[in-house]
């Protein structure tokens, strides 16, 4: 595998590992298995060897395919302007017509050096961009996410951990 800052095309007829990273058009791909890539990425992608980007509700956009260990936590603060009045009377209104978004802290842990790879590639490539995840249940539904914090640690020699935060987006 190569770094995560030189990513090479897709080529036909190559051997590629799970969570080597491809650039075909004007996206990076995730190997989901190994295999012996075909004469033509699209094959190959609908067969499921491919992951990384989705086309949800006509809206095509990267997609994070990995599966969070489970100690992940969803602190929950819904957006609410109070208004104080005199004598300790208040009223509180939601501040928007999506008040109650979605954080997410997600914890990657133990995870081979492939696959963290993987990860920060995507999470680093992604910037200030927004990508679809389908978070764990009981939210189990596609949204909209930015990732603007992420942390890697080594654990051990061939073991590697990942912890970052998800912010929902419209």
């Amino acid at each position: 595998m190569a770094d995560i800052f030189n990513i090479n095309n897709w080529v036909a007829s190559t051997l590629y590992n799970i969570d080597d990273i491809v650039i075909n058009g004007s996206y990076y791909y995730y190997s989901k298995a190994r295999h012996t890539s075909t004469s033509n990425f699209t094959t190959d992608k609908n067969n499921g060897s491919w992951g990384g980007v989705i086309t949800y509700n006509g809206e095509t956009k990267p997609y994070f395919e990995w599966k969070p260990s489970y100690n992940y936590r969803v602190p929950i603060k819904p957006l609410v302007n109070t208004i104080r009045f005199s004598e300790g009377y208040a009223q509180d209104i939601n501040d928007s017509i999506s008040s109650n978004l979605l954080t997410l802290e997600l914890q990657f842990n133990d995870r081979s050096l492939s696959e963290i790879s993987a990860i920060l590639h995507f999470l680093n490539t992604r910037k200030n961009e927004r990508f679809f995840f389908i978070p764990p249940q009981p939210y189990g539904i596609v949204k909209r996410f930015i990732c603007l914090e992420f942390e890697h640690t080594q654990s051990f020699y061939d073991k590697y951990s990942l912890s970052c935060r998800f912010d929902e987006r419209i």
